[in-house]
């Protein structure tokens, strides 16, 4: 499938992109307000779908009270390989969460991403995940991947596919070790909750 690039004038809206989901939610709502549109084909390619879920990711994601100082920008960090590319650039373009502007970093290694609100491990880090994940215990970063075992090895949300849809896991415990908080509505719209990869069929 021919990568898709972002077009704030032409093409597909949000809404498009959570039809394709089946996602009828909260959190579906979000997506179609944020502004992201894609241009040409009729549908957005897997990690067009991927950037838009991460960047919303962000609108349901909080801090306790306890956490460390707010940054001035929400940073949503990409660690090894970016797939998502200029599509979550263009989603991020110009918009706020937590009334914070967001900006799209890619970083080097684990370490440089602990400055970081959400950080997605790219499935290219391989046996470096593990390692990855350590580096960032106590940093409060929302850690998410693609890579199969995730959520096993540590991480907070894995991407899944199910039914050929772009789907999400939560391990929960990982998030409870931390100061994050995710809304109960994006909790809802999750294909699993728990400690361990969800087992999905195609």
């Amino acid at each position: 499938m021919d990568r898709l690039l972002p077009n704030r004038q032409t093409g597909l809206s949000h809404r498009r992109i959570c039809s394709s989901l089946g996602v009828v939610t909260a959190f579906a709502a979000v997506m179609l307000s944020s502004g992201m549109v894609l241009r040409g084909q009729a549908k957005p390619t897997e990690y067009d779908v991927k950037a838009a879920y991460l960047f919303n990711f962000g609108k349901f994601l909080r801090t306790s009270s306890i956490a460390a100082p707010t940054r001035a920008t929400f940073d949503i960090c990409v660690v090894g390989q970016d797939w998502m590319g200029r599509t979550l650039d263009s989603v991020a373009e110009n918009e706020e969460i937590d009334h914070r502007p967001v900006r799209v970093r890619r970083v080097k290694s684990a370490p440089e991403g602990r400055s970081c609100d959400i950080a997605f491990v790219s499935a290219s880090e391989g046996d470096r995940i593990e390692s990855d994940l350590v580096e960032f215990h106590g940093a409060d970063v929302l850690t998410v991947s693609d890579a199969p075992r995730f959520l096993a090895q540590g991480g907070m949300i894995q991407f899944v596919v199910v039914a050929n849809h772009v789907r999400f896991a939560v391990n929960l415990d990982a998030v409870k070790r931390s100061h994050l908080v995710l809304s109960s509505e994006l909790l809802r719209v999750a294909v699993s909750v728990s400690s361990a990869p969800a087992e999905v069929q195609p």
